[in-house]
Formats: structure tokens, sequence, C-alpha cells
């Protein structure tokens, strides 16, 4: 390695390009030579110990949990014992861990962390933070507030799991407040939220269920995502009225209408087609959703009616096969596929609607029904895309090879697919995947 050029580079420059690799690669370089192996303990990007392949094993049976664990654990403290960078920007391990078993300074971990008061880490200096996600860690109000007010470039805020938080105040000092994102799950007492003065607020998660909300002066706020929960299903129910959200601003919008259209479709607020209050510049939708086998799926027409300058539509659904085998619910047949409510979305017209995709297809009377009210019904369509494929597995299953009983199901839903698109207009472009 004496030859090579990169020995006239200085040790700064190859630090800071060896940060802008992944960890992975990152620690390859540290066999190249004695220089290489020094330079590498100076990593001070993302140690991130995801080893998802040994997990896709071990969930297929291929390998001993003991043994990868074990692995697993020296791999990790032999990273961090050797480390000598000053700084990381990410630390995030992905295991089924016994916590006696983790190097000692994390062998005392909870399951929850519970976050000191303030005044015993006010003295250290989170200027620079601009990102913080904290799951499973038990904050307060007050905790919430002193991040807000002491990290003046902080942009992302994600709580999740926090079950001490029973209120939320995101309060900006005249344009002081960086926050763009602002994400909150599973917060189980969270009772109010309260969101002023956020002028540089984006992008706004929630997935809570009983809560209250109040959203004012958020003038840059233009993507909403609400998640599976019963806020989520009383402002649909109520046919967004009681969004808190300025209606007018949103232009890409998340809705998981699991429960509502799983167990609770009867509170859709089918007779309300002209009622909705009107999304005048949502120009995307995504909708994640399971209906029974059967159970129609034209609801979407009537969200498509509150949205009249709609460009993307994005369904991630599955069909359950089997509930309505096992236990018969009374108000069955009206939802089911053909039968009254269809009548709801008869003359509907979705002007601007140019792209639909349909994540989860089955190639089953609901599909295709909806899919040949929206072909009918938009007449500017030029994108359709397929896709038989859950849309909700994630993680160590999105990696998993499937049984061949389920590719060969997957494959007959692709063919079933093929054989519409001889029956669509010539100017729609006919995607399956």
């Amino acid at each position: 390695m004496d030859s090579d050029l990169s020995n006239k580079i200085p040790d700064e420059i190859l630090t800071c390009i060896l940060s802008r690799l992944s960890m992975k690669d990152a620690a390859k370089t540290s066999v190249l030579s004695r220089r290489w192996e020094i330079l590498w303990k100076f990593y001070n990007s993302c140690l991130d110990f995801d080893d998802m392949e040994t997990k896709v094993l071990l969930f297929q049976g291929q390998k001993q949990f003991d043994m990868e664990e074990e692995k697993y654990i020296r791999w990790v403290n032999q990273v961090v014992v050797s480390h000598r960078g000053s700084t990381i920007e990410q630390f995030r391990v992905s295991f089924d861990l016994e916590r006696n078993k983790l190097w000692k300074p994390f062998k005392d971990m909870d399951e929850m962390y519970s976050f000191p008061t303030p005044w015993r880490w006010l003295g250290h200096d989170l200027k620079s933070l601009t990102s913080l996600r904290l799951e499973s860690v038990n904050v307060t109000e007050q905790h919430v507030s002193y991040f807000l007010s002491d990290c003046p470039l902080l942009e992302e805020l994600s709580i999740a799991g926090a079950p001490s938080l029973c209120k939320l105040r995101v309060v900006g000092h005249q344009s002081s407040l960086k926050l763009k994102y602002l994400e909150i799950r599973d917060c189980s007492v969270l009772k109010n939220v309260e969101v002023s003065a956020a002028k540089n607020l984006v992008y706004f998660c929630q997935g809570l269920f009983a809560t209250k909300m109040h959203f004012q002066d958020v003038p840059k706020l233009s993507s909403v995502s609400l998640e599976r929960g019963d806020y989520t299903d009383h402002l649909v129910a109520t046919s967004f009225k009681e969004l808190p959200f300025p209606v007018s601003q949103l232009q890409m919008l998340k809705l998981d209408l699991f429960d509502m259209m799983c167990f609770r479709p009867f509170m859709f607020p089918w007779e309300a087609r002209k009622k909705f209050a009107q999304l005048t510049n949502l120009h995307q939708l995504e909708l994640s959703f399971v209906v029974l086998n059967e159970q129609s799926m034209l609801f979407v027409g009537l969200l498509l009616c509150a949205s009249p300058r709609l460009h993307k539509l994005v369904l991630k659904y599955q069909i359950d096969w089997y509930a309505t085998e096992i236990q018969p619910y009374a108000w069955w047949v009206d939802f089911r596929v053909g039968k009254t409510h269809w009548k709801q979305v008869v003359g509907c017209k979705y002007e601007c609607l140019k792209e639909v995709e349909f994540l989860g297809w089955n190639g089953l009377k609901a599909d295709v029904e909806l899919l040949t009210h929206l072909i009918g019904a938009a007449e500017s369509l030029e994108v359709i895309t397929i896709d038989p494929c859950d849309p909700f597995r994630v993680g160590v299953q999105k990696a998993l090879t499937q049984p061949p009983k389920v590719i060969a199901a997957e494959e007959d839903d692709r063919n079933r697919a093929r054989e519409l698109e001889a029956k669509l207009p010539q100017t729609i472009k006919f995607v399956v995947l």
C-alpha cells in the first residue's frame, strides 16, 4: 500500500470519505493496511448493527439463535469498545437480545427508559441537534418543551410509546421554531395536542386514539398521515369536517382505515357524498385498509369526490377471506360488491386523477369493481399500477422468500390483471409488477 495514492491523502479527508459509506462497507477497509485499520475506528456516521440477513435465516430456522446471538453481541461490543471517534451521527441496534448479555454499559437497560428531569442535564449542549426520535422513552410535556426551546436547529421530532405524556404543546416564538416534521404515535394517555405558530411545520403524523387536537398558524403544513385508531375513524365518520388542520393547505394525505373498513364499515358516511369537507388542494391520497371477502371498495370513490384536484391515488390493502365465515355480521349484506352502495358513486367524476396504484391486488370482485369504476370516472387517467404482493410485509417478513404456494397465487393474480389490459383504453399505461 506504500505506493498507493491514498497514502498522500490526509487522515481527515479519508475519515470523511469513510463516514459517507455504510458501516459494513467502511469496516471492510480495515483489512487494507494498519493505517486503514486505525482510520476505521474514527468512523463517525451511523453505527448501524442491523443484520437483516441473519434475522431472515433465524426466522427460517436455518441458524441457531443462541449461537448467532453471541456472535452479534461480540460484533457490537468489539466495534463500540474500539471506536475512537469523538461523535457519531446515529447508533442503531436491532436484534432480540437478553440484556444481561450486553456489554456492561448496556446491561441495566429497561424496556422503558425514563428520561431524567431536565435540571439534571441542562448542562449538555444540544444546540446542533436536528433530528430526535424517542421510542419507548418515558418523556413528559416538560421534556418536550425543553427540547423545543433549547434545540434551535431541531427539524424532526418523533415520539412513540411515551406512557406518561398527557399533553403536548408545540408553540413557536416568532420564527425561532425550525420544526418541519412532527410524529406522535402510541401514547396511551395523551389527550391533548396543541400546535401553534409552527411556521416551518410541513409534515404531521399521528397514531393516537381519543385525543383533542388544535392547529393554528401552521402556514406550511401540507402533508398529514393519520394512522390506525379511533381518532382517524372519527375524522372520516364526520366527513372531514372536524379535521384540526387547515384543509385547504393539504397536498398529501395518508389514511389508515383498517379498523373502520374491517370491523365498523357502517361508520363510514356513505350518505354524505355532498357533505364531505372539500380538500381542494389535495394532490396525493394514500389509503390503507382491510376488507372482508367480497366487501365493496367503492367507499374510495366518496373520498375522491372530496378531493377534486387529486392527481395520484395509492391503495394498500388486504382481503380477509375468512372473517364472514367465522362470524357473520348483521350489516354484511349491504356492503357486498354490487349491492346498494354502488349507487352512492354513480355519476362521480375525478377529472384530475392521473395515476392509481393497487398494492395488494387480488383480482377479485372488489378489485375489479373499483378499477372499472375508476376507469369510467377518471377521463384523465394515465397510469394504473397493479402489484399483488402484500403491502404490509415489512422488516424480516419482507426479506423472506415467499412459500411456493404464495408465489404461485401472486402470479395467478398478475395473469388475471393482464387479462384486463385488453379492455382498457389505449391512452392508459397498464403496469403489472
